[in-house]
């Protein structure tokens, strides 16, 4: 049985448009931007309303009252109840209607609430079944609130799909071009050996950069001249671990393989992309460091570097979905080289719409 949506991974165009993939974790905001104003965020085309209870507890429920959908971000809390601005009826954090203020019984209705994990500055949210949040499938981070990592983070709305911004971050090759001015990548970086792979964890890219100068060229001044002399490698890359998050891990290895004095130096690269809707996407990004943690001027260079090559990536996804929408000429997608790792990543996407969505026959047979 052929699925209906196989064809869909062949071009780009169609790829975009696969249905929004709900069994899964993503990142619904930073956890500072929440308090006990309630606040509404759109994630997979589903108005959500944010807010705090007294003892800090982050509730996610259902942006829309059940009486005649009047937003409840626009309501107030008196205690823990959400009290709807147009009505008065009143929200547990629960979702229960507990008040209805011209009746004395309330119905037996609840809000759609949603599951949610605070992991470090980030707040993660279950989209699938409310009863049933898979935890498995939550991404294990413990180096967002890991003392001896240094962590810093910025965001971006995007004006394109998250599936093109995915491509982008399984995509080694546009490093050389689209970030040529902000990281200084040139075309020596396109000979490095590259690995592409499905592991366990998702779909795997890395490039090997064992030039000493290069591969140290991102540490902190203090300790690139500590380390002078020795042969270094860096790697470049990281793994789509789900339709949300990127992991990506960059170390920095400082001297002989088998030697004792061996030095690792961590940085874990993390993007999340949170589907707005098909055409529109929340990112945020994540930097952690476990070296120079007590350098600010450093930190501070960095993270308007950083700033400066994801935001080219976030120019480029504009531009191609805007392309995506609005030329209508028909044509062949070219595959290149370098589009191993994205090819796979598709792959990947389409067992996960399967298995959500289930595998119907397509259409169109095959002989």
């Amino acid at each position: 049985m052929m699925s209906q949506f196989a064809d869909s991974i062949r071009n780009v165009r169609d790829y975009v448009r696969l249905p929004l993939l709900y069994d899964h974790w993503y990142v619904a905001g930073l956890c500072e931007e929440f308090d006990r104003t309630p606040k509404a965020r759109t994630l997979l085309e589903r108005s959500i309303v944010f807010y705090r209870t007294l003892d800090g507890r982050l509730v996610a429920a259902q942006n829309r009252c059940l009486h005649r959908s009047f937003p409840l971000a626009e309501g107030y809390l008196e205690g823990d109840e959400l009290v709807c601005h147009y009505h008065g009826i009143r929200y547990d954090p629960e979702g229960t209607i507990v008040r209805i203020p011209s009746q004395k019984r309330c119905p037996d209705r609840k809000l759609r609430t949603y599951p949610i994990v605070e992991q470090g500055p980030f707040v993660f949210i279950w989209m699938g079944d409310q009863d049933e949040p898979d935890f498995s499938r939550l991404p294990d981070l413990p180096f967002l609130s890991d003392s001896g990592f240094r962590t810093f983070h910025n965001s971006h709305h995007l004006d394109g799909s998250y599936l093109l911004m995915q491509e982008n971050l399984n995509d080694l090759t546009h490093f050389s071009y689209l970030h040529r001015d902000s990281f200084g990548f040139d075309d020596s970086f396109l000979e490095l050996p590259t690995t592409v792979e499905e592991t366990p964890e998702g779909a795997s890219c890395y490039r090997v950069d064992n030039n000493p100068a290069r591969a140290t060229g991102a540490l902190p001044p203090d300790i690139q001249e500590r380390i002078a002399g020795r042969p270094a490698e860096r790697w470049d890359g990281g793994l789509a671990i789900s339709p949300g998050v990127f992991k990506g891990y960059a170390p920095i290895k400082v001297g002989d393989p088998e030697a004792e004095d061996r030095e690792i130096f961590s940085q874990y690269i993390m993007h999340y992309v949170t589907p707005e809707s098909s055409t529109t996407t929340h990112y945020w990004w994540s930097i952690s460091n476990d070296f120079g943690v007590d350098n600010d001027a450093y930190y501070e260079f960095m993270a308007l570097t950083i700033k400066h090559g994801f935001d080219e990536d976030a120019w480029a996804v504009d531009h191609m979905q805007k392309v995506l929408d609005n030329d209508n000429f028909d044509y062949q997608e070219l595959v290149i080289g370098g589009d191993k790792a994205g090819l796979l990543f598709r792959r990947i996407v389409l067992g996960w719409v399967e298995a959500e969505y289930g595998r119907t026959q397509a259409t169109a047979t095959q002989d």
